[in-house]
């Protein structure tokens, strides 16, 4: 750890030996935030592919239940999945923004606030989902957490593997999305300390 006292771990050094030292943390927490943005825009990339994918009729990754695939058949379905589906697009430029010159005309404490809203969403939203899987496998809650069953949910009362093992993916890319977004916030705010500091 580098002190304004000038000693780095018990060891005194020059002030040119402290900035160089100081340099070098910025640039590998630089290069390690760049690759968490650059991990969190991927995985929105796939994210929203997906559900454009899902909204179009697609069921690839969705299991083989009848009620798998998202319903738009009313007016109240299609607003709310422009409304998600907006919320994913914005979802993949945020951790882009803090990498790139056109994102500083975004408050950075928006973006970040965003991000981790996002974060929090996405890791309660999968883990939830995992908790309410395992809840209805373990034979503690025949209805999970929802409050419903699967023939609610999947359209048939005893889902194949394939539909569950889908489940449980799709909640688990949730969670990776959040601590994706997650550790791009960390990485940022300890770049912006250590620009402070410096």
């Amino acid at each position: 750890m580098i002190h304004r006292t000038g000693r780095v771990f018990g060891m005194t050094i020059t002030p040119k030996q402290r900035a160089a030292l100081t340099d070098a943390v910025r640039g590998g927490t630089e290069s390690l935030f760049r690759r968490a943005a650059t991990a969190a825009f991927l995985w929105a990339l796939v994210f929203t592919a997906f559900h454009f994918y899902w909204f179009a009729g697609g069921r690839f990754g969705l299991g083989d239940g009848p009620k798998m695939i998202p319903e738009t058949g009313t007016t109240k379905d299609l607003i709310w999945a422009f409304v998600i589906t907006s919320m994913f697009v914005v979802g993949i430029f945020l951790p882009v923004a803090l990498t790139r010159p056109w994102g500083r005309r975004i408050p950075r404490w928006i973006t970040v606030c965003c991000l981790w809203i996002g974060s929090a969403l996405l890791v309660v939203r999968g883990g939830a989902g995992l908790l309410d899987t395992a809840l209805r496998e373990t034979g503690l809650a025949d209805r999970g957490l929802t409050g419903l069953t699967y023939q609610q949910i999947t359209g048939d009362a005893h889902p194949s593997l394939n539909t569950k093992v889908s489940g449980i993916c799709i909640d688990a890319y949730f969670i990776l999305g959040g601590l994706l977004y997650g550790r791009t916030v960390l990485l940022h705010r300890r770049l912006v300390r250590g620009a402070d500091e410096g």
